[in-house]
């Protein structure tokens, strides 16, 4: 209750004196840092706030309020924040704040600090601490398992552990599998989670989950659960080895190979993402079969064997966990021909798209300390030196702004050096034509061109992404659909991308409307029916 109190105080500062600020930026979110984020009780941290735009860019002229508070089990008098809750940025900061020593936490658990606008709360941020104790007086939190279940069988190889606490919320956590630590992550804002894991030895098996803060103290534990992992085997099927692993990236290839008896003559391996695949056979009662994964999450793996001409079916003999994956792949430079202190750069990305990028660059290849956030697989850089020589490199980002997954290699180019330009475009025309009876799109031939994409829309448009791609051709002429018969005026607009060996895609030509119905001809049709009725009757009369 107080919390909204005090947020009705300052709302209605703010609007006291929203009259007298001028005119800026507004940021779109306000990312908080705590360093460190687990820390003992009563001990003070430093907090960073920074107001930054939706591609991470810092709002320097920023002069806004900003509303700091704990969230949790928490009364106001468990936690001291920066500046009593309100801090409003001035010129010097340049968009970035730092409280050093500032924030106190006077009670142990996992709490929320959250940063927002005062008027707005979708304009936030949240970062979860979780803070400790040396005393050994915390109660510890009941943690569920509610997979495995106690003294259960399991028939495959990698065991689903799905757990839960709702008091332990974006928690760290660790499960022990036969008392060795197999596994490190974080619980869900709900306090869930579930994990994967491998290495379950024949018959017995013990698990256990827990939650520790950073002095290892313990806040939450589940029961031991004991369980029997018995691998499915009936004589027909004995076995399946999945290589290089159950636990993948998107995007891997994966070789499954099971050992039978000797009268199963085929086998197909199925899985739960609806793909299927016949199985080499390998010697006898050895089968294989190599497969590209990439669809992401769990995939439970099936088999049908043949035996005797009767299919027999074996259902969840194995599970496939398909980790997300992100890899920066080739990245290209495109040289501006008028203004040679300016350059493009394009890149691929393996696997799944992140949300941003990171640009790094310099003059030292060991020495990157240039960069700029983008959403897009492209930047533009401009006023660099001529002659100079700068490295690159492309690094996926998260949605906190964090490195995920691989990034590019660091690549090097000299400003103005634009020898390495693979497309050579010079008044390029598009035009229609007619040869014989058919009706062609033709175009000025392109240097280093791999393949030219037509697009076409029915109506009028200048926007090529609104457009249908029809075809991909290697020649200069595309022949396009021409109604003979078309009883009204008809028109089509065309546009054509010339595909350079080296990926780029050039737009060679404004879009072209083209006509499609020969309303001429239909109309030169009418006059001559029209004239030779006009003939009958005449010499008729005459008669």
């Amino acid at each position: 209750m107080w919390n909204i109190f005090k947020r009705i105080i300052f709302v209605a500062s703010f609007i006291f004196f929203a009259g007298f600020a001028a005119a800026q930026q507004q940021p779109a979110a306000f990312v908080i840092q705590v360093e460190p984020s687990s820390f003992d009780l009563n001990v003070p941290v430093d907090v960073t706030i920074k107001a930054v735009l939706s591609n991470g860019d810092l709002v320097k002229d920023y002069e806004g309020d900003v509303f700091i508070d704990v969230e949790g089990s928490l009364d106001t008098t468990d936690y001291v924040v920066p500046s009593e809750g309100l801090y409003t940025f001035v010129p010097q900061d340049q968009g970035i704040k730092t409280f050093s020593k500032w924030l106190i936490i006077k009670k142990a658990g996992t709490f929320t600090v959250v940063a927002s606008d005062i008027t707005d709360d979708s304009i936030k941020w949240e970062k979860t601490v979780l803070v400790g104790s040396t005393n050994s007086d915390i109660s510890i939190k009941k943690v569920t398992i509610n997979s495995p279940i106690k003294d259960s069988t399991e028939k495959t190889e990698v065991l689903e552990v799905i757990w839960g606490s709702s008091d332990l919320p974006n928690s760290p956590l660790e499960i022990y599998l036969n008392s060795q630590l197999v596994y490190q992550g974080i619980t869900s804002s709900v306090g869930g989670f579930t994990a994967y894991l491998t290495g379950l030895q024949k018959w017995s098996n013990s698990l256990q989950a827990k939650i520790l803060d950073i002095n290892n103290v313990i806040l939450g534990e589940s029961d031991i659960i004991p369980f029997t992992y018995s691998p499915f085997t009936d004589g027909t099927f004995n076995s399946i080895q999945v290589l290089p692993g159950n636990t993948i990236k998107a995007g891997t290839k994966v070789t499954f190979r099971i050992s039978t008896s000797d009268t199963v003559t085929s086998a197909t391996i199925k899985l739960s993402n609806w793909r299927s695949a016949p199985m080499d056979l390998v010697s006898a009662g050895i089968f294989s079969k190599e497969m590209l994964i990439d669809t992401e999450g769990k995939i439970d793996v099936s088999l049908d064997l043949l035996v005797a001409w009767q299919k027999q079916e074996y259902t969840n003999i194995s599970k496939l966990i398909v980790e997300k994956w992100t890899k920066i792949g080739k990245v290209r430079i495109f040289w501006d021909s008028v203004y040679k202190n300016k350059l493009t750069l394009t890149w691929e990305v393996e696997g799944t798209d992140p949300i941003k990028y990171n640009v790094t660059f310099g003059t030292q290849e060991d020495n990157l300390n240039e960069s700029a956030i983008v959403t897009k697989k492209e930047i533009v850089l401009e006023d660099l030196t001529i002659g100079q020589t700068y490295y690159f490199k492309i690094i996926p980002l998260d949605a906190n702004w964090e490195a995920l997954g691989s990034p590019s290699d660091i690549i090097q180019a000299t400003v103005g050096d634009i020898s390495e330009s693979l497309c050579t475009v010079q008044g390029i025309t598009v035009t229609d034509s007619t040869i014989w009876d058919r009706h062609y799109l033709t175009r000025s031939e392109v240097q280093n061109v791999e393949k030219y994409i037509i697009y076409r829309s029915e109506r009028e448009t200048s926007d090529i992404t609104k457009m249908q791609k029809v075809a991909e051709v290697n020649e200069t002429r595309f022949e396009y659909p021409f109604n003979k018969t078309a009883k009204q005026e008809k028109y089509a607009y065309y546009a054509v991308q010339a595909i350079c060996k080296d990926g780029k895609a050039l737009v060679m030509q404004d879009i072209r409307k083209v006509q499609t119905g020969p309303v001429e001809s239909f109309l030169l049709f009418i006059f001559i029916g029209i004239f030779l009725y006009s003939w009958y009757r005449l010499s008729f009369l005459n008669k």
